[in-house]
């Protein structure tokens, strides 16, 4: 192989070697910003279930309104509090 032709090649890896870092880098920090995004919609709604499950509870046990009406010293001998 001559020296002209061992040159070539040299600079051709080279541009070859520039062109798989860059792209290879690009793909790696993709995955990196996906990855963070992922995580943070993955604890935004397990925070949001958890706060529509307390929110759910609370509204069941406060809303229970047949309950409130007849602990009421007025409507506790109605027809309605007795089953």
């Amino acid at each position: 192989m001559d020296d002209a032709t061992a040159r070539q090649l040299v600079r051709q890896l080279k541009i070859m070697n520039f062109w798989v870092t860059l792209f290879g880098s690009m793909i790696v920090l993709t995955l990196v910003v996906l990855g963070f995004f992922i995580f943070k919609i993955v604890t935004f709604v397990h925070s949001t279930e958890q706060k529509v499950s307390d929110l759910q509870r609370k509204t069941t046990q406060t809303l229970n309104v047949k309950d409130d009406l007849c602990k009421n010293s007025l409507l506790s001998g109605s027809g309605y509090c007795k089953k």
